[in-house]
């Protein structure tokens, strides 16, 4: 691989699955060392599993992004272990359970899970990495994000979008404040990736038909994304929103 992150250190919210194990596992085989974050130890421990025996170096971080003081917690953790954040990846992003809907057929019990775990998630975690990077004079935050942050949708999604948009606009004032450290701040914006479900679904043949390359996203390709953007190659970028979506507009 060209990108060469040895030497750093990477977490990955929500690398348990779909988008964020592409992630992890190719930030890994890049030479980071990855902390896999879910709420879940099986699935966080089988990402670390799969990246140590392609020859990579992972560990789980099993934490809920929401929770402030779980986070200050992890963090402790990894500083014990001697390491510190240099690459963060924001993925964590789908409330567990959740069901889409349409804003008025929505609540504030609807909402509030959504832009808690996508906006004020993001930003405990941002938190505690900076002054980290900003020790060290060098680091990146890497924020997933949706093409339903940016364009209006009609498939239920009004909530996300909004917590979308809002972490898109963080992004860019992170990436202001922070750049004279070394630091920069760049969102990935998703468009349909094979997570959003089965391929027979009538509701995603009709999206798909509005995809120029008439195929979904695959996690690999966001993690080079994620690993370009990681990388000193990346690091004259900064403050954007990167939209992968194959030329679509709909959202991931």
């Amino acid at each position: 691989m060209l990108i060469d992150l040895s030497g750093r250190t990477a977490l990955v919210t929500g690398g348990g699955r779909s988008v964020g194990r592409g992630i992890a596992t190719v930030l890994a085989s890049a030479g980071a060392f990855v902390y896999v974050n879910d709420l879940h130890e099986d699935r966080a421990s089988e990402v670390v599993a799969a990246i140590a025996t392609d020859g990579g170096g992972a560990s789980t971080a099993v934490f809920d992004v929401t929770d402030t003081e779980a986070v200050d917690e992890a963090f402790r953790a990894i500083n014990a272990d001697g390491r510190t954040v240099d690459i963060l990846v924001n993925n964590a992003g789908i409330v567990e359970g959740s069901m889409q809907a349409l804003f008025s057929e929505s609540g504030p019990e609807d909402w509030l899970p959504t832009i808690t775990l996508n906006l004020f998630g993001g930003m405990n975690v941002i938190r505690r990495c900076l002054p980290d990077m900003i020790e060290k004079q060098w680091g990146r935050v890497i924020q997933i994000s949706s093409g339903a942050g940016s364009i209006g949708l009609p498939i239920g999604v009004s909530a996300y979008g909004a917590a979308k948009a809002g972490t898109e606009s963080l992004i860019r004032h992170i990436a202001v404040e922070n750049g004279k450290y070394g630091i920069t701040a760049n969102a990935l914006a998703l468009g349909l990736m094979t997570n959003v479900g089965g391929s027979a679904s009538e509701q995603l043949k009709r999206m798909l038909a509005t995809v120029p390359v008439r195929r979904l996203g695959k996690p690999e390709e966001v993690g080079l994304a994620a690993a370009w953007l990681a990388s000193e190659g990346g690091g004259f970028v900064t403050g954007q929103v990167i939209h992968l979506n194959g030329g679509s507009t709909f959202g991931r």
